[in-house]
């Protein structure tokens, strides 16, 4: 599993991916790609940076799995987002781009992998529930849209053929 944040703008900003059980995966900050092994199996992530989102995930082994964290501009402030890279969407398309430049992490490294998270209980119950009550109104469409499928995985023959450069314009 590959968590990729890239824009500039968020730079500064850290987002935090935890699981249901309120146990830290990962701290993803900067223009980072962290490398987080999983074993196969099914799993819910939630994800905090101005909100909270919550995703799905169907991993099968030998396969690896792209999320992009990343800020949109909104009104008067800029809004969270998480963009599973699902097969024949934009960001599949995309994902070459968002690779491009990212500084590679893995989360053995990361200080919070597998800690409970560094915030009280109730705030982070809050969160959990801010991102089930997102999903529970979401519907179909945007539970395709936050949920990454076996078939969404990349084969390690398609990894190695991928080129990381920026696609030439």
């Amino acid at each position: 599993m590959v968590f990729i944040q890239n824009l500039r703008e968020d730079e500064t900003m850290t987002f935090v991916v935890f699981t249901d059980d309120r146990r830290c995966v990962a701290e993803v900050r900067g223009r980072q790609a962290e490398v987080v092994p999983m074993k196969p199996g099914t799993y819910t992530f939630y994800v905090t940076g101005y909100g909270t989102q919550r995703i799905e995930l169907h991993l099968q082994g030998g396969r690896t799995y792209f999320v992009r964290l990343h800020t949109v501009e909104r009104a008067f402030m800029r809004k969270s987002e998480v963009t599973p890279v699902r097969r024949g969407t934009e960001s599949y398309m995309q994902l070459r781009t968002w690779l491009a430049g990212a500084h590679i992490t893995h989360a053995s490294d990361d200080s919070c992998q597998g800690k409970p998270l560094k915030e009280r209980k109730k705030r982070t119950a809050r969160r959990v529930v801010e991102g089930d009550a997102d999903w529970n109104e979401g519907g179909e469409v945007y539970h395709a849209e936050h949920t990454l499928q076996v078939q969404d995985g990349f084969t390690k023959h398609e990894l190695e053929t991928m080129s990381l450069e920026s696609p030439e314009r």
